[in-house]
């Protein structure tokens, strides 16, 4: 049983490792699918931004601007045609409709974005970055600042709306009285006319970063951001989801193999007692179907088996004893009257006697060791199809060769070809009915009648008599071994009281039953049924 929890504690190392392994894919998965995300949502705005402001410079200054934007936003940018970048059909497709192209590692590598420059055929921007920087925030707030001098500032709202919209963080202006800065950062804004950066943190959601530059025309302060810093999802949420995992791999194994660990307990401790000698000991099933309940059953059956062997051999010891007592008796008797004998004929009359005891002994070990190895265990049987109709009427035939003062008639019934064949071990049903027979025709006063019938899936053999009959109270008894209902008068007609002890093995063999009833003839029925087909057995 120790090796069974093991192997399931084993189960559970090797379960706790794939949920690792499993968390650690889902994470880089997740992580990945957020950065391209991310990435697409923060350069969508800038990129369009930037090839908006290229597309209005004169096209010998494009190259030069783009260089300057480079610079301030430390980052590297660049003017690129289809037959450079190597345009995929549907990347072209989809810059053309004015789209944007992300081409991006595993995740963790710098990002290539490509954006078209609006009114330049074949013309696209090429810019390469991994996540926001200081410099890119510091940079890209000058270049907003040059986007909205191009304009008057009456026309900044509808321009910042239209930021808005492409951008993935708030562009917004403020007026100076409502920023809470720290005084060098108010010195480096309003004083030294230069863009400030600020980080802050957000319980639970990372860093962010706000760029702040002074409008030279109004007076205010526009504000990009907060802008979100990528955070990778950290190996320390990984080591709090294998923890988890494993605290819920181990509560759900505990619950399950708790109560399993209590029944094998209590079927072994069942199993000690048997192998102590107490047979009578039994484990409760529960009325379970898994397999410790199967197994419970089947111990369960194998413990009453052995009980009842060894009760059927006790009791078989007994009769032995028993039945062996009176020929060896009269043989002993025999023997001493022989030596005395001076007789020829009486000596002659005392060998025949005895080899007669001999003879008996010979038919009863027979008996015996017939009973015995249906008894001990599951033969080997040669289940064959059977022509029941031909094998009663050799039995009649054989019956009536006796030479018997008793009519031995068969009753064939009105049936089809295919319904007179029936599964089983030939020589042991033959046995059965000759048994059925011969204890008739002992008991008959004059007729002894054989039928059979076909009820469902069943075969059913009876063997009628017209003689005294089986009294309720001993119908039951007459198949134990070595079972006589009338001692003397089986004596006389040869018999040890094993043949139906040996014809109800043969039938619980068979999947069937052995019974005797009331005969509408006077007498006794004695009645064998079992399945047609073997493999019907279990539903019958």
């Amino acid at each position: 049983m120790n090796s069974i929890f093991v192997r399931i504690y084993a189960g559970m190392i090797l379960a706790c490792c794939l949920i690792g392994f499993a968390a650690y894919l889902s994470i880089e998965t997740a992580n990945y699918f957020r950065i391209e995300f991310y990435r697409t949502r923060l350069s969508a705005g800038p990129m369009t931004l930037i090839s908006d402001m290229v597309a209005r410079q004169p096209p010998d200054q494009r190259v030069a601007y783009l260089e300057r934007i480079a610079r301030s936003m430390d980052t590297e940018l660049g003017l690129r045609s289809a037959e450079t970048l190597k345009l995929r059909p549907e990347e072209k497709k989809k810059l053309d409709r004015g789209g944007m192209v992300l081409r991006g590692g595993d995740g963790r590598k710098k990002a290539i974005v490509l954006t078209q420059i609006p009114g330049v055929p074949d013309q696209y921007l090429y810019g390469v970055g991994e996540h926001i920087t200081e410099s890119q925030a510091r940079g890209l707030a000058l270049l907003m600042v040059d986007y909205l001098s191009s304009e008057a500032p009456s026309q900044w709202d509808a321009m910042l709306k239209a930021v808005n919209a492409r951008f993935g963080f708030p562009v917004k202006r403020v007026a100076p009285h409502l920023l809470e800065l720290e005084p060098d950062k108010r010195d480096q804004l309003f004083n030294k006319h230069e863009p400030i950066v600020l980080f802050s943190q957000r319980r639970g959601s990372g860093t962010y970063v706000t760029s702040m530059v002074l409008l030279p025309k109004t007076g205010e302060v526009l504000v990009l951001g907060p802008q979100d810093m990528f955070n990778w999802y950290p190996l320390e949420m990984l080591v709090v989801i294998v923890l988890f995992c494993l605290l819920a791999v181990g509560l759900a194994a505990y619950g399950l193999v708790k109560p399993l660990e209590l029944r094998l307990s209590t079927l072994e401790k069942t199993v000690l007692r048997m192998r102590g000698g107490d047979l009578s000991a039994r484990v409760e099933t529960d009325g379970r179907r898994d397999a410790i309940g199967q197994l419970a059953v089947t111990l369960n059956g194998m413990a009453e088996h052995i009980q009842r062997l060894l009760s059927a051999q006790k009791e078989l010891t007994r009769a032995v004893s028993h039945e062996l007592r009176t020929p060896v008796a009269r043989i002993r008797f025999g023997l001493e009257m022989m030596v005395d004998e001076e007789n020829v004929e009486r000596r002659e009359k005392h060998f025949e006697d005895i080899d007669r005891d001999i003879d008996q002994l010979d038919k009863l070990i027979d008996e015996i060791l017939t009973y015995s190895k249906l008894e001990e265990g599951t033969p080997v049987l040669n289940f064959t199809m059977i022509d029941l109709d031909a094998l009663l009427r050799r039995i009649e035939q054989e019956s009536r060769a006796l030479g018997k003062p008793i009519a031995v008639d068969y009753v064939a019934p009105d049936l089809s070809a295919e319904k007179r064949f029936a599964e089983g071990e030939e020589r042991y049903i033959h046995r059965i009915v000759q048994n059925f027979v011969g204890n008739a025709m002992r008991y008959a006063n004059s007729h002894v009648r054989i039928t059979y019938e076909v009820i469902g899936d069943l075969f059913r053999i009876d063997v009628d008599d017209d003689g005294p009959g089986i009294p309720p109270e001993d119908r039951q008894r007459v198949f134990q071994p070595f079972t006589r209902l009338d001692d003397s008068r089986t004596r006389t007609s040869g018999g040890y009281g094993l043949g139906l002890s040996i014809v109800a093995r043969i039938a619980f063999w068979h999947g069937g039953k052995a019974k005797v009833g009331e005969s509408d003839m006077g007498g006794a029925r004695f009645s064998f049924y079992w399945p047609r087909l073997q493999s019907l057995r279990e539903s019958s």
